[in-house]
């Protein structure tokens, strides 16, 4: 027994070493020499035949080398590289072939290069390479004799093909335009008779996999082998194992075969992520050859409003992946950092990733399959001039062809799209559609994001069909409206970029910033915050503005959900984007994780396989009203729901049920937007103003909830107090005389308010009112009769609409109570309310105007009656104090400005102008 065993560890131990034989890892030391003039190549100064002096780690980039410029600049709309480098870089090693690689076929792979390479051996030049999204690939041969050679790797990383900066497969915002190379650095040799690719095409009716065998003969000669086919589940049986004899002529052979897969066939999906390994060997002329790839049976196909995964509509919620590292300024190669990226992914619900303008390595790919992801893939493209350059189109049609042949057999990979807002000659995009579908029907394919929708889309993302607009960037305080009339084009339309709603940055993730990337724009965003006396509030800032970002992503995601015929959306974004303008849009930060401000698990409430949803006309109602919601569930989850019950209950702000009650509910098919039912609750028992929450749950397993806020019909607001709509002498007067004043003044310099936080980022988007969200100070008696939080929650919606910001820097000693919170990159003090003694007297001041369309704004109505009572009130007693000269400067007409127009390079930039 213990012999058997012994002689089955050296066993695996010669095949081991059998393997390792065939595979030269060339990670470790390399000399290195920066050439940013390019003169490398040119006679007289050859690198390539040289010893270079300098060393570096590969894989890896310059940036992590330390090499390249030390950079002193503070990018405001970026993450700022701690060395930056351009051009070409020289990359050098000694490399031993051993004996047993003679007459072999030796390739040296590159993974993740950027950009174009250049290799050459002993001092001559193989060749040159420029893929972006695929290993870099070069036949040695002939050169790698047995023996010691030179290796030397030109890498150029300036842009060789006319693009714009966006782009995330080349942009400097995102993922850095670094140099380098990131992923395996190997030589591999084959036998001459080898297999040289291995595709599996499932087929789900039939339950066989087609496999299309490319086998190379480079022996000169016509030769016989036996192939051999083994398919097994994933760590687990075999399914099938046949051999077959071969005749191979010289040079590609293709071959066919067609396996059954048995009746019990394991579908993968994004429940189910089952995958089967086939392994092909080879016997030639005495010698082997194999090769090993993963798959899964499942199809995917066009719906008439959906993406269909085996044969069931699937509804997508997705984030964008844009290449943010911020550790390594590149993207990972490897399977379990991607692994934890997909998982955080599905933690919120979410079951998609699109990559925006670039392909990610294999691992990312390897790990949806493992993990249950759908992604689209993309070229590196975002021009707006389409076939202007045949250079560029060529290079472009080239990485299509090689994502598909590299990426193809990976079932996560469902989608392909030539890249992001196009714009330009479309008869070009359509060609690669067209020719993509031709080489590889196991996926969908589409021209472009955006812009222009083409005959031969199989699905379409957009912000806009020619039946309106589909992508939801804000929600609204009634929840009774969908995208169904725009959602209804001829092909599955998925909302492009939802979302895009700002908040303060945390600067406490500053320390994590340890890689070649320096958050030197955090740094200017705090030094100017402190600068105007407001450094204290930040994390208050953050905090408010994160709770508004997640209310409001609350409410997009539903929205879209609610409408039963979207193909789903793609969040902009579910993590934040440093490039582009700082925009801290996420949820999660930059690393992929969570900041705080909602769990996974209520996150999920509303965005998950199964959602319970509610059709609300408004959000504040009077007491003498009744509340109605029409209650509907979202089902794309894995099986059926049995019969039920959904309960309901309207609770208050202290756990007390106002009313409750059931509906029963039908089994529901899955791929199912439907309603359950109606509830209509009397609010005449609510005699104080009040939050109340409807909460719904069905089956004891699916949750939601939702805010409403009640006020009484009937008020008496006391007077004690001088009210006034202007800052005139009367108000003077009255303060000198030591009377409280209530100022809503009709005319103030300052912002229009708004309650929905800015979009995208404010250094982008220069747009009014360049408000990233709303600080209340919630335990001010001025809210005693106004129930709030310390963020701007749908109650505010009537009243910062109507409202505006006065610019408060010159009042350093003043916090106002409802604060606008001006955008990162200007950090000006802003208040809507806010209070102080002057002289003997009291004022308060609230910029909301308390007329226009009044009758339909019970919450304004409301603050005013909690305002006036406050200031009525002994309560009234402001600390601060402000001299009538401060007040005076507060109230001074605004200068008038010549109207000019002001172009925003970048912004047009990013809109294809």
């Amino acid at each position: 027994m213990k012999k058997s065993f012994l002689f089955a560890v050296m066993l695996c131990c010669a095949q081991l070493l059998s393997a390792q034989q065939e595979r030269i890892d060339l990670s470790g030391t390399w000399r290195f020499q920066a050439d940013p003039m390019g003169f490398g190549k040119t006679p007289g100064s050859e690198l390539y035949q040289a010893k270079l002096t300098e060393s570096i780690m590969l894989p890896g980039s310059t940036d992590e080398g330390g090499k390249g410029m030390l950079t002193t600049a503070r990018y405001v709309d970026r993450l700022t590289r701690k060395f930056e480098y351009c051009g070409q870089a020289w990359y050098q090693r000694e490399v031993i072939i051993p004996e047993e690689w003679k007459d072999k076929e030796i390739t040296l792979n590159l993974e993740r290069c950027h950009w174009e390479t250049t290799v050459y051996v002993d001092g001559k030049e193989i060749g040159a390479k420029e893929h972006l999204s695929v290993p870099n690939r070069f036949l040695l041969s002939k050169q790698m004799t047995p023996g010691m050679h030179i290796l030397t790797i030109c890498v150029d990383n300036r842009l060789k093909y006319p693009m714009d900066q966006w782009n995330h497969g080349t942009t400097e915002y995102t993922q850095t335009n670094w140099n380098g190379i990131v992923g395996k650095i190997e030589l591999t040799a084959y036998e001459k008779t080898n297999i040289h690719a291995l595709k599996a095409y499932p087929d789900i009716e039939t339950r066989t996999v087609t496999l299309d065998i490319t086998v190379n003969n480079t022996t000169g000669q016509p030769t016989n082998g036996l192939l051999q086919l083994i398919i097994n589940e994933k760590g687990g049986k075999t399914v099938s194992e046949q051999s077959f004899p071969i005749t191979l002529k010289e040079g590609s052979n293709q071959l066919i075969k067609e396996i059954s897969m048995g009746k019990n066939i394991k579908l993968w999906n994004e429940f189910t992520p089952y995958l089967y390994e086939v392994k092909a060997m080879l016997t030639a002329d005495n010698k082997q050859d194999s090769k090993n790839i993963t798959f899964g049976m499942r199809e995917v196909t066009q719906g008439k409003h959906h993406i269909q995964i085996n044969g069931r509509n699937v509804h997508l919620r997705g984030a964008l992946d844009c290449c943010v590292f911020p550790l390594t300024g590149y993207p990972s190669t490897t399977i379990e950092d991607w692994k934890r990226i997909f998982l955080t992914v599905k933690d919120y619900g979410m079951n998609h990733i699109r990559f925006h303008s670039w392909c990610p390595p294999e691992a990312a790919f390897h790990a949806a399959d493992e993990v249950g992801i759908y992604l689209q893939a993309e070229l590196p493209m975002w021009i707006k001039d389409v076939g202007q350059y045949p250079a560029r189109r060529d290079f472009f049609e080239k990485e299509m062809y090689a994502i598909l042949e590299e990426y193809g057999n990976h079932p996560s990979f469902i989608l392909m799209c030539n890249g992001n807002e196009n714009e330009g000659n479309f008869n070009v995009l359509e060609d690669l559609v067209k020719k993509a579908q031709k080489h590889d029907n196991r996926r969908l394919y589409s021209a472009s994001t955006a812009r222009t929708h083409t005959p031969s889309d199989q699905y379409y993302v957009s912000h806009v069909t020619e039946k309106g607009w589909i992508t939801v960037y804000e929600g609204k305080p009634s929840t009774d409206w969908d995208r169904k009339k725009e959602s209804d084009i001829d092909c599955p339309v998925i909302a492009h970029e939802t979302g895009q709603r700002c908040m303060y940055p945390n600067f406490a993730e500053m320390e994590k910033y340890t890689g070649v990337v320096s958050p030197r724009n955090f740094e200017v965003f705090r030094e100017r915050l402190a600068r105007n006396g407001m450094l204290h509030q930040a994390d208050d800032f953050f905090r408010a503005t994160g709770a508004h970002t997640v209310l409001q992503y609350k409410e997009v995601n539903e929205s879209l959900l609610r409408t039963a015929n979207s193909g789903g959306f793609q969040l902009l974004g579910l993590a934040d984007f440093p490039g582009q303008g700082s925009a801290f849009v996420g949820i999660l930060d930059a690393f992929w994780e969570s900041k705080g401000l909602v769990s996974p698990e209520k996150y999920r409430k509303s965005c998950a396989p199964t959602v319970l949803l509610a059709r609300m006309p408004k959000r504040t109602y009077m007491n003498n009203e009744t509340f109605t919601a029409k209650l509907e569930i979202y089902h794309y989850g894995e099986h059926p729901l049995k019969r039920g019950k959904l309960n309901w209950e309207l609770k208050d702000g202290k756990g007390n049920t106002v009313k409750k009650g059931n509906i029963s509910t039908p089994a529901i098919p899955c791929a199912t937007v439907d309603s359950l039912g109606k509830v209509n609750i009397s609010l005449n028992n609510v005699s104080h103003a009040e939050k109340l929450t409807l909460h719904t749950t069905l089956n004891d397993t699916y949750h939601n909830e939702w805010d409403i806020w009640v006020y009484p019909c009937q008020q008496t607001a006391a007077d004690d107090y001088v009210y006034a709509r202007t800052y005139d002498e009367k108000v003077k007067t009255a303060l000198q005389q030591g009377k409280k004043v209530l100022l809503i003044p009709e005319n103030v310099k300052g912002r229009k308010a708004k309650f929905a936080s800015h979009f995208w980022n404010p250094i982008m988007f220069n747009w009014n009112p360049m408000i990233v969200g709303t600080l209340i100070d919630s335990n001010h008696p001025a809210f005693g009769e106004f129930p709030t939080t310390s963020y701007a929650d749908w109650q505010w919606w009537d009243i910062l609409n109507y409202a505006t910001a006065m610019e408060l820097n010159d009042l350093t000693d003043i916090t106002p109570i409802i604060q606008s919170i001006d955008t990162y990159e200007y950090n000006q003090k802003l208040g809507i309310a806010f209070e102080a003694r002057i002289g003997k007297g009291s004022l308060f001041i609230l910029c909301a105007d308390p007329d226009k369309d009044i009758e339909k704004r019970p919450a304004m109505r409301q603050l005013l009656h909690s305002v006036k009572n406050y200031v009525a009130s002994k309560a009234f007693t402001p600390a601060k104090e402000l001299k009538i000269y401060q007040l005076d400067a507060l109230f001074e007409p605004p200068v008038k400005h010549k109207k000019g127009a002001e172009d925003n390079a970048a912004i047009k930039q990013l809109l294809n102008q």
